[in-house]
């Protein structure tokens, strides 16, 4: 039963977690983008540096790389909301009741487990269960669509500024 409570716990905090880590990564690199976007038409574009130098491909490749992950982030985290959004909608009679039942299932689930009736709390929570795991599977999901998109548009970038480097 302690496995099992360490395993509850885990996902629990991770379930708690997601949201927080997907918006501060998007964030990061939103200016990270900034940054590297400033280098390239300072550096790269005006001509200081040759095109085809390494250090080009590595400013190329550093912001090809921000842009991915702020994609995958962003589409993560819209993800996530709408999923949460429509979960809160559907399985709820108003929306109130819905946001707070969503917010505080993580915490009433920490309060119901004990060592002897881990299983019955488990049990209690099955449906709850059910729509996190399906909004966690389906913001990866998205999330990955997303680093996938960032990539393509990253590239379309970089090439419409002339940089027509073979970056990975």
């Amino acid at each position: 039963y302690v496995f099992l409570f360490i395993i509850i716990i885990t996902a629990l905090l991770f379930m708690m977690l997601i949201p927080a880590i997907l918006f501060y990564s998007m964030i990061d690199n939103f200016f990270n983008i900034y940054k590297f976007n400033k280098e390239i038409d300072t550096k790269l574009c005006n001509g200081e540096y040759n095109h085809t130098s390494e250090y080009s491909k590595g400013i190329c490749n550093k912001y090809l790389r921000s842009y991915s992950n702020f994609t995958k982030n962003f589409i993560g985290l819209a993800a996530w909301n709408i999923f949460s959004l429509i979960y809160i909608l559907k399985e709820f009679d108003s929306f109130r009741t819905g946001l707070i039942e969503y917010f505080y299932f993580p915490l009433n689930m920490f309060n119901s487990l004990n060592e002897n009736e881990i299983l019955n709390s488990i049990a209690g929570y099955n449906s709850n269960w059910t729509y996190m795991l399906a909004i966690i599977v389906l913001t990866f999901a998205f999330t990955l669509l997303g680093k996938y998109l960032g990539t393509i548009i990253g590239k379309g970038k970089i090439n419409q500024r002339g940089l027509n480097l073979s970056i990975s």
